[in-house]
């Protein structure tokens, strides 16, 4: 029991890091006083062209989509960034731990 929490504790870290790292990363971008970007909002229409979806019964909803693609975006490369420093440490521990 104690094995198999001591190989899934890192992986689920590493997730939950990342999901209030992207959160955090994204608090900062809202911050930013401007409009929402050209090519933001026409990926968002071309995924909900393909989706089916022509038109948005409220407007509004445009910013959320945006502001759930800066949180998806921002999860995956503070992600991307803690799974990077956490192989470099694990690999210096395990450097340092071989005698030589």
């Amino acid at each position: 029991m104690i094995a198999l929490v001591r190989k899934l504790l890192p992986p689920v870290l590493l997730v939950l890091a990342s999901i209030v790292g992207g959160w955090q990363v994204t608090n900062l971008i809202i911050m930013i006083p401007s409009n929402m970007p050209y090519a933001v909002d026409m990926f968002i229409r071309y995924v909900l062209s393909v989706a089916g979806y022509e038109e948005l019964a409220n407007p509004e909803d445009m910013a959320v989509l945006a502001l759930l693609l800066y949180w998806t975006v921002s999860a995956v490369v503070v992600g991307i960034v803690l799974y990077v420093a956490w192989s470099a440490v694990r690999g210096r521990l395990r450097q340092a731990s071989t005698p030589s």
